[in-house]
């Protein structure tokens, strides 16, 4: 429609020119007598001058249109050539080709870009010599109706299908566009081959990503849930009551939310309250809480939901899920567990023995605490002795005795290859102080029995007090390294406190 309008513009302009030329040229001629034919012209016999300017003002008019023609037949090429520059950037970028076939003649082809020869790997002499230049041959015989059915494309006008085809060494999946066409006056068909292979993979990778979502959804027992807004309703999927023993619909859940909040753990339920009641926080929520599931025993199960909105920015519902997370959450208490233990002992690592003490103090600074320095007397000697081993055991034994006598404010870690640290929360009186140093030392000079051998042991021990000797876990330890030196070059055997005589 856009072409026949502008060549009717530019007929119209044509005939438009050539009518004011041929007026201007009659005008030239019959001017001399028109000016004597007073019965036709009377006015122009008494004002030459006008019809002049008349034939000048024609004239010019004439060569403006004209002017206007060229101007308009200029920019017409000079966009015909930015389009054409333009689709041909576009093809050079696409995996694309165009073929023109006859469907009466088998789908034979006449015509093929430069395109489609390079996505079947093939030139046109290849083509054909492999196939007689038969489309047909090239695609599965499950697409060949497609191609040649023409009444179907006649009724439609226009015919669209992805199909798979063979390049070489690669597999394409295209999408076909068809329309009728006529070529060396046969009817032909035009077929536009696009490249979509790889909007076809993501397509099947999302769809293989949604089940697996779906396949990982059903191992771990997610529970999709709704909230309404207005009517104050949760709605949660079926599983819900077969798991956790209540029902699926729950009415009124934040009116009676201390009924419903039964089934989470006591020291979950506030922080758990907390979150339910500030539901219309916009964005995504996430709430970690243990739940009580149909055999009474508390799993750790992760909320997370979203609010939506309406247009007026008013909560409407929220959607979210509910998962069971119990065997991730205690795996990753195994992991800090084992970040923070001495793999030998079980007692807490050198880091960790830090961390925990200057926070016990940190939470307790207004009490009496007591670090202790706990050293293995000739530990070299054993394992030379009696191997490594053996000097793997004697630890393993010296720390037993102590997690056997271990009481609440106590903190056990090993800081060296045979040095302990034991220290000791809220001393009430010295009194105290000395009677745990004695069952150290006690538990300490307990022998280990093994297979067919027994080993005698010993330990020196240095004090130090919080908050005469130090206010952190550093200069605790100094103090009592402090102390232990001076059992240890004196006395093996004993304990001393930092800056007492004994």
């Amino acid at each position: 429609m856009k072409r026949s309008s502008v060549s009717l513009k530019k007929l119209f302009s044509f005939l438009g020119i050539i009518i004011i030329f041929g007026l201007l040229l009659w005008l030239t001629g019959e001017y001399r007598r028109a000016i004597h034919k007073s019965a036709v012209i009377a006015y122009f016999n008494y004002n030459p001058a006008s019809l002049l300017w008349l034939i000048i003002v024609l004239g010019l008019l004439g060569l403006g249109l004209l002017a206007l023609l060229i101007r308009q037949l200029l920019e017409q090429d000079r966009l015909l050539a930015e389009a054409a520059i333009e689709i041909r950037k576009v093809t050079n970028n696409l995996h694309a080709g165009v073929v023109n076939y006859i469907p009466a003649a088998g789908a034979k082809i006449v015509y093929a870009s430069k395109g489609f020869y390079e996505i079947i790997g093939m030139n046109r002499d290849t083509l054909y010599e492999k196939y007689q230049s038969f489309l047909t041959s090239l695609v599965k015989e499950e697409y060949h109706d497609f191609f040649l059915n023409v009444s179907d494309l006649k009724k439609k006008g226009f015919s669209q299908r992805v199909i798979q085809m063979d390049g070489g060494d690669k597999k394409y999946f295209m999408q076909v566009s068809l329309s009728m066409a006529e070529h060396g006056g046969k009817e032909t068909v035009s077929a536009v081959f696009v490249d979509v292979s790889e909007l076809k993979r993501t397509q099947e990778k999302l769809l293989r990503e949604q089940k697996r979502y779906q396949i990982v959804t059903e191992l771990t027992n997610e529970i999709m849930f709704e909230y309404d807004f207005r009517k104050d309703q949760l709605s949660l999927a079926e599983q819900f009551a077969s798991v956790y023993g209540e029902k699926a619909v729950i009415d009124r859940f934040l009116q009676d939310i201390e009924r419903h909040a039964a089934i989470i753990h006591p020291e979950d339920q506030k922080e758990a309250k907390s979150q339910f009641l500030h539901v219309k926080r916009i964005g995504v929520n996430d709430i970690q809480v243990r739940i009580r599931d149909v055999s009474g025993t508390y799993q750790w199960c992760r909320i997370l939901y979203r609010t939506i909105c309406n247009r007026k920015g008013e909560p409407v519902y929220a959607i979210g899920t509910l998962s069971n997370i119990d065997l991730f959450k205690r795996e990753i208490e195994q992991l800090e567990r084992a970040s923070r233990t001495d793999s030998l002992t079980g007692a807490y690592n050198k880091m960790a023995t830090r961390d925990v003490i200057d926070a016990f103090i940190g939470a307790n600074p207004g009490g009496t605490h007591m670090l202790m320095m706990v050293d293995v007397d000739n530990f070299k000697k054993v394992n030379d002795t009696y191997g490594h081993q053996n000097g793997d055991a004697v630890l393993m034994h010296a720390i037993k005795n102590l997690r056997d006598n271990y009481t609440d404010g106590e903190i056990i870690g090993r800081v060296g290859g045979d040095e302990f640290v034991v220290f000791m929360g809220n001393v009430k009186n010295k009194e105290q102080l000395l009677e745990k140093a004695r069952l150290i030392q006690r538990l300490l000079h307990e022998p280990y029995v093994g297979e067919d051998v027994t080993i005698p042991l010993s330990a020196s021990i240095g004090i130090a007090m919080y908050p005469s000797d130090g206010r952190s876990y550093e200069d605790l330890v100094f103090c009592a390294d402090t102390a232990l030196y001076e059992v240890k070059t004196s006395e093996k055997g004993n304990f001393a406190i930092y800056g007492a005589k004994k």
